[in-house]
């Protein structure tokens, strides 16, 4: 199995919003930007977005393919170049859970990140129910900070409490 990582472009949409579109439930269930994924339009607008952002060196998302197939993303936000600090956020596609497709792409963006971005520390949030991020975090090696208490509004509008995991570039 080919994992690989490519800069989000708007001409993904299609095959991005399908992901999104065929995973919804549990997607939106820790991510509430799904519900406002309504069309490929929808998701085109957000992939422009994405690549501009880029340009910018605000953030940074990747489309994970694996052999060939739209999977899901993963990205780097509130990116801190003066202290060398981001976040990572991911999602993945139903079909694709399980067999080791985000760990694979968690390791390719923390090269990406520590390599060419010169970043010391990335961090991962992840609802404290959200046991399958947390696995992920937890089996890259990320070490849990502790818990944010109410830091994730979800779509029906309750507060989540988020476990918040770290991994310095010595740790990589």
């Amino acid at each position: 199995m080919a994992v690989k990582l490519a800069p989000a472009r708007p001409e993904m949409a299609a095959d991005v919003y399908a992901v999104v579109d065929g995973s919804r439930e549990s997607i939106s269930r820790w991510l509430p930007w799904a519900a406002s994924m309504l069309s490929v339009a929808d998701e085109r607008a957000f992939l422009t977005s994405m690549a501009a952002a880029a340009l910018e060196r605000r953030t940074f998302m990747f489309i994970i393919d694996v052999d060939g197939t739209k999977a899901g993303a993963i990205d780097l936000h509130n990116i801190d170049f003066p202290n060398h600090h981001a976040e990572i956020g991911y999602f993945l596609g139903e079909p694709w859970r399980g067999r080791g497709v985000m760990a694979t792409a968690l390791d390719q963006i923390e090269q990406y990140a520590f390599g060419e971005l010169s970043l010391n520390k990335l961090t991962i949030l992840a609802a404290t129910g959200n046991t399958g991020s947390r696995h992920v975090a937890e089996r890259a090696g990320y070490k849990l900070e502790g818990v944010q208490r109410e830091e994730i509004l979800n779509l029906h509008g309750d507060y989540q409490d988020a476990a918040r995991y770290s991994k310095l570039k010595r740790e990589a």
